[in-house]
């Protein structure tokens, strides 16, 4: 279940997948998550399907997979408090949660260009 996401929430979205990940990444992602104001949602979004389209990692999904997996134990590890408010949400699972209106958007957003 990916749960509720508030309508007023902080999102922050994660970077794309690297062969080098950096401490800078992390600690700018973090920096992003603390600047939500106090009693809104944050969410941390992973775009993996946007990596798969990018070629991150030359598209390999487990290599994608591995990436977001240390990259939110490096987050936790740095800042546990603050993770545990923080709602992650992977593209994929949130898509695939409501396929039908996913479709129906990318329609609609063929129809508009």
């Amino acid at each position: 279940s990916l749960g509720k996401i508030e309508a007023e929430c902080h999102a922050v979205f994660a970077p794309l997948p690297s062969a080098n990940p950096t401490l800078q990444g992390a600690l700018e992602t973090l920096k992003k998550l603390r600047a939500g104001k106090d009693g809104k949602q944050r969410v941390l979004y992973l775009p993996d399907w946007t990596a798969l389209v990018c070629n991150s990692c030359n598209a390999e999904v487990k290599v994608i997979d591995a990436f977001y997996t240390v990259f939110l134990a490096a987050l936790t590890a740095l800042d546990e408090n603050l993770m545990k408010g923080v709602l992650v949400l992977k593209q994929s699972e949130a898509i695939l949660a409501d396929p039908s209106n996913y479709w129906i958007s990318v329609i609609n957003a063929g129809r508009y260009f």
